[in-house]
């Protein structure tokens, strides 16, 4: 062993520092080629799984099945019933904060206020939210929530910047969480 170790350290002697130089770049070289790769096989991956659900989506689309998300109830009634109950609300507060935990934003605060309408059988939770993120984590949360809760409205946002060139986008994101009431206050 003792051997093999002056046996390289005297080769590393003769190549000298630029030859220890361009040997350290040769195997960084090949560790980002190997990576390159990867990451070309990973993207032709997710490539060909988008490309296989845009075909799922346009065949959906043909056959008509996907009314129930583009098309509103027909009336009043049909939308009041579709709401969910008063019951499921902390449920559904406690989901669009896990669903911004999950992407990387933590709310530095929230603020609640819950209203209800006894006549109409109507209540909505109303939450202001403040969150520091980047632009790209703020839009695929917004997204990714109002796609999991039908009955949350996003209703308002403001947006701003510390610099032009901060990485981080302070944002006031004002939600709705709309229910049936059900005798609940």
């Amino acid at each position: 062993m003792n051997i093999a170790n002056a046996e390289l350290k005297r080769q590393l002697r003769t190549l000298g520092l630029p030859g220890l130089a361009g040997l350290l770049a040769l195997i960084a070289a090949a560790a980002l080629a190997f990576t390159a790769h990867r990451w070309d096989t990973q993207t032709a991956e997710l490539q060909a799984r988008a490309d296989g659900l845009r075909t799922r989506l346009r065949a959906l689309q043909a056959s008509g099945a996907d009314k129930t998300i583009t098309e509103a109830p027909a009336t009043p009634d049909e939308w009041h019933n579709n709401l969910p109950p008063a019951t499921e609300r902390q449920q559904r507060l406690a989901d669009l904060l896990e669903i911004g935990l999950r992407i990387g934003l933590t709310p530095v605060r929230t603020e609640h206020r819950l209203s209800v309408d006894k006549a109409a059988g109507l209540e909505r939770l109303r939450i202001s939210m403040p969150l520091t993120g980047g632009y790209a984590q703020l839009r695929h949360y917004i997204e990714a929530a109002l796609e999991h809760d039908p009955a949350l409205s996003l209703d308002s946002l403001k947006l701003r910047r510390a610099s032009p060139l901060a990485p981080e986008v302070e944002a006031e994101l004002v939600w709705s969480l709309h229910s049936r009431s059900g005798g609940e206050s």
